[in-house]
């Protein structure tokens, strides 16, 4: 099985993380896709929503969406937690499975500053979407130290929804409902997240 996981703070979980799944799991990159949202991310010092409310949305988002499973793992574990400490348990608990971890390509520039680089490589084929204008290219796999024979770059893909962006729009007391699954809107509108 090709098991992909995607991670990240989903702060919030927004319409481009929909688009990513839908894309992965209709080009058949993905068997199963875990959706691995982070206590806090290692590169991110504060989060707007605490670790309940962003799985709460991370779960509403996905609900019963075929061929993907939200894993609560990082959450779960109440601290930091590093992509390839998820990657190492889940190949331990699926020997017979190959596994893919999803990153954006705003992610190439640093990732030989995340933990164990070599072994996230080991455990794990790449695939690299673009994203805030930044394009998988080539050079850019190479500039970042990966083995371009365990890199998926995504090209043909543009969704331009950011967290950043719904958190600034959210702060201003607004809800930008063409960004975010109903379901997250409801969600956000009913708990006052964001709007300060």
């Amino acid at each position: 099985m090709l098991r992909a996981v995607l991670g990240g703070s989903f702060d919030p979980v927004h319409l481009g993380h929909l688009a990513i799944v839908d894309h992965m799991l209709a080009m058949d990159l993905a068997d199963l896709l875990l959706i691995v949202p982070a206590w806090r991310s290692p590169h991110k010092f504060i989060n707007s929503a605490g670790p309940a409310d962003r799985l709460t949305m991370v779960r509403l988002a996905f609900v019963d969406l075929p061929g993907v499973k939200v894993d609560d793992r990082e959450i779960s574990r109440g601290r930091v937690s590093f992509t390839v400490e998820t990657l190492e348990e889940l190949a331990d608990e699926f020997p017979d499975d190959r596994l893919r971890l999803v990153i954006g390509a705003d992610n190439l520039a640093g990732f030989s500053g995340w933990r164990s680089p070599g072994r996230i490589q080991e455990l794990a084929d790449i695939v690299v979407y673009p994203r805030d204008g930044v394009v998988p290219t080539p050079e850019a796999i190479r500039k970042a130290g990966l083995n371009r024979g365990r890199v998926i770059p995504v090209t043909e893909f543009d969704h331009p929804v950011s967290s950043t962006s719904v958190r600034a729009i959210l702060s201003r007391g607004i809800l930008p409902e063409d960004q975010l699954p109903p379901v997250v809107v409801e969600f956000i509108a009913a708990h006052r997240l964001y709007m300060t």
